[in-house]
């Protein structure tokens, strides 16, 4: 099994401070449906994917791997260049959420 696009979204989410209704919104889908992506009973279409760089430049499918995806299993040379990512990654969403609590400004 891959990794979880829903609980990516949901990483995602609380990095931004958003309420799933706030989410939803922005990604202009009915809060059902961004529930059942959250869970893992639907996936996002290849649109959404898009709406997610569109909003947040973020991509969907590779934040999942680098901060749920098992490194362990990448050949050794490629770990710490997994791990290094992931920190990046990291970094990054805590930029987005100082810039979400002040307004985007």
């Amino acid at each position: 099994m891959g990794v979880s696009l829903g609980k990516t979204s949901l990483y995602l989410r609380n990095c931004l401070e958003l309420k799933q209704k706030e989410m939803a919104e922005a990604l202009g889908v009915s809060v059902v449906h961004y529930c059942n992506i959250e869970n893992g009973k639907s996936l996002p279409s290849a649109e959404l994917v898009e709406r997610y760089r569109e909003l947040w430049d973020v991509d969907l499918h590779v934040l999942a791997w680098s901060m749920f995806g098992d490194v362990s299993k990448l050949p050794r040379p490629l770990q710490e260049s997994a791990a290094k990512l992931s920190e990046l990654w990291r970094r990054e969403l805590a930029k987005k959420t100082i810039l979400q609590r002040n307004g985007g400004q």
